[in-house]
């Protein structure tokens, strides 16, 4: 596998290894160390090797990716062949489009069989993500040209694996008609997503104590919406004054954010509790009334699936998410929750108030989103396809 992160953390990716190695096959994970992992690691049997690069280099090759200076495919193809040479690596697993070029280079030398696996559609992400389009980033930055290389390079591949039905549909439609596609699911691992810390859980429910409490987790970026739940917090509290929005994570926009409270003098009705362990996050959750996922609705959210929509529900919160097609489809199937329309602040307040206000519908909607995800949304269940997949490659 090859990933450009420090492999800790994501839940995809430490996912993917364990089954795997539980199907009795010898993982190994290339992947990066900015200075506070060791650069050596067996993690459930797999070898986790780390290659050493700041933070800041890592940041900066990786945003001129494909762009005029795009030495980070040449970077990463001098790696791949090396590692793959030292340790008779005979399958080469991509996370992430923006690294299969660096791959399919090296795998001109090494021939072996190719899987991408695409976490997001990064192409459309692009178009919404603050680095890319703002200075100089939205300069650099070519969608056209993403566009054009997702197609080429997903031709190069042997297998796609997707997190989510709506990204299989539109890679078949979009992208390349003619490759064996996978859904491998963002579902979540029941042996792995626990509460561990329950003095965690009662320290979090005394911080917020008198509130009712929507927690949402994960990373801040302008796709994201959370501004629209922050915007809609004044009408919400003009009902129901108790409410309180619990925000668990970090990223560019945070200052933002904060601004937009201040600004509209709801600073106490949101609670910005930073990053967090992710050892930690089902605590949050635990200590929550309800979770949200206000994704704007765009080309990317509409082909992928959040991690926290299976989180919330396996912990029996009730759901209140935007409509992006993943999400609606899945939340009105199992009715786990209540569906907003993303730009619409006053739909965004009626549908909080509206958890809030019945507490038994709201109980109801958390226990049916629980049991979907220990009969049908868990990670044992989408495993599969992944198993199958590399059976298909080493068996035929």
């Amino acid at each position: 596998m090859i990933l450009d992160n420090e492999f800790s953390g994501d839940l995809r990716v430490e996912n993917e290894v364990q089954s795997l190695q539980k199907a009795g096959h010898q993982v190994y994970v290339f992947c990066l160390t900015h200075g506070s992992k060791d650069e050596k690691e067996v993690y459930h049997g797999a070898n986790i090797i780390r290659i050493p690069l700041s933070k800041f280099w890592k940041k900066k090759l990786n945003g001129l990716n494909n762009t005029i200076f795009n030495i980070y495919p040449i970077w990463w193809k001098n790696r791949i062949i090396k590692l793959c040479k030292e340790h008779n690596i005979d399958v080469l697993h991509v996370h992430d489009l923006w690294l299969l070029e660096g791959a399919i280079r090296a795998n001109q030398k090494l021939k072996l069989p190719l899987v991408s696996d695409l976490h997001e559609n990064y192409v459309h992400a692009l178009a919404n993500y603050k680095w890319s389009t703002t200075f100089p980033g939205n300069i650099l930055v070519s969608q056209s040209k993403w566009k054009s290389s997702e197609k080429a390079w997903l031709d190069k591949v042997d297998e796609i694996i997707v997190v989510i039905e709506e990204a299989a549909n539109r890679i078949e439609k979009e992208v390349v008609s003619s490759k064996n596609i996978s859904v491998v699911a963002n579902y979540v691992n029941l042996e792995d997503f626990k509460v561990a810390d329950e003095k965690l859980v009662n320290r979090i429910k005394a911080k917020h104590k008198g509130y009712f409490n929507v927690t949402y987790t994960g990373g801040f970026d302008l796709h994201r919406g959370i501004e629209n739940v922050i915007r809609a917090i004044p009408y919400i509290i003009k009902q129901e004054p108790n409410f309180r929005l619990v925000l668990v994570g970090a990223g560019s926009n945070l200052e933002d954010l904060k601004l937009l409270a201040n600004r509209l003098r709801v600073e106490k009705n949101v609670s910005f509790e930073g990053w967090q362990k992710p050892e930690d996050l089902p605590a949050y959750i635990a200590a929550s009334d309800a979770g949200i996922i206000p994704h704007m609705k765009t080309n990317h959210t509409d082909n992928t699936i959040p991690h926290k929509l299976f989180q919330y529900m396996l912990l029996a919160k009730p759901v209140i998410t935007s409509n992006c097609d993943p999400l609606i489809r899945i939340v009105k199937e199992t009715d786990a929750g209540e569906v907003f329309v993303q730009l619409d602040v006053e739909d965004i307040s009626n549908k909080i108030i509206s958890v809030m206000a019945n507490k038994s519908k709201a109980t109801n909607m958390g226990l049916n989103g629980r049991k979907a995800v220990l009969e049908k949304y868990n990670w044992e269940a989408t495993s599969q396809s992944l198993v199958q997949l590399y059976n298909n490659i080493y068996l035929g």
